[in-house]
């Protein structure tokens, strides 16, 4: 009899390890398909975009903005919109952000007063999680990392995109992880992690130090 149990104990460890490699293989090709369907989209929504038609808040027509681009030698408007920046602290602050054909801007809604601009060239890539969030990364590793939020985060990013092969010629990455690390300056680095529950997307944000 405990030869007989023996025997049936090894065949359900074995028949566990194959569910659980099985499990592991479809999880990845779900991951892969969602990554080739969002990379399709982000593809499609960059091809499909027009320089301008993303202003939404209608920036080109407002001489002041109109004055920055000038004295940076800009002519090309390619996104304005609203939205929502993480600050070093974890708080949210409300933002204008703005991609011209040379650089990306972070305003003030009220005054527009240009709280940072960021050459385009300086971006090394852009990360998104794998699930349905609105959350974004845009790695500047000369300077430091923006960590924003948008319901239009597929847009915002296909206009980046965009803009950013038009001035360098080159494709700009993105990479798509449930575990974020990024920059807030020199010494310190935040982790944003990404959980999928039942409910929804729960988001995570950790301290670490820079090595």
């Amino acid at each position: 009899h405990k030869f007989i149990l023996r025997q049936l104990l090894t065949c359900i460890n074995k028949f566990n390890d194959v569910c659980r490699e099985m499990l592991h293989d479809e999880e990845e090709r779900e991951d892969a398909k969602f990554k080739q369907h969002w990379a399709k989209k982000l593809r499609r929504q960059s091809s499909d975009y027009k320089i301008g038609e993303g202003d939404k808040l209608f920036l080109k027509e407002n001489s002041k903005f109109a004055a920055q681009m000038t004295k940076n030698c800009e002519t090309k408007l390619v996104l304005s919109d609203l939205i929502t920046k993480i600050n070093r602290k974890g708080r949210p602050q409300e933002r204008i952000f703005i991609v011209t054909e040379g650089a990306i801007y972070n305003a003030e809604p009220a005054s527009l007063k240009v709280r940072r601009r960021i050459q385009l060239s300086n971006i090394s890539h852009v990360s998104t999680s794998l699930l349905s969030d609105n959350f974004f990364v845009i790695h500047v590793p000369t300077e430091y990392d923006y960590l924003f939020v948008s319901p239009r985060k597929t847009e915002i990013i296909g206009a980046l995109r965009q803009a950013y092969s038009v001035a360098t010629k080159e494709e700009l990455q993105l990479v798509m992880q449930n575990i974020i690390d990024y920059r807030i300056d020199k010494e310190q680095l935040r982790r944003l992690v990404f959980e999928q529950a039942e409910d929804g997307v729960y988001t995570k944000l950790y301290a670490k130090k820079a090595r």
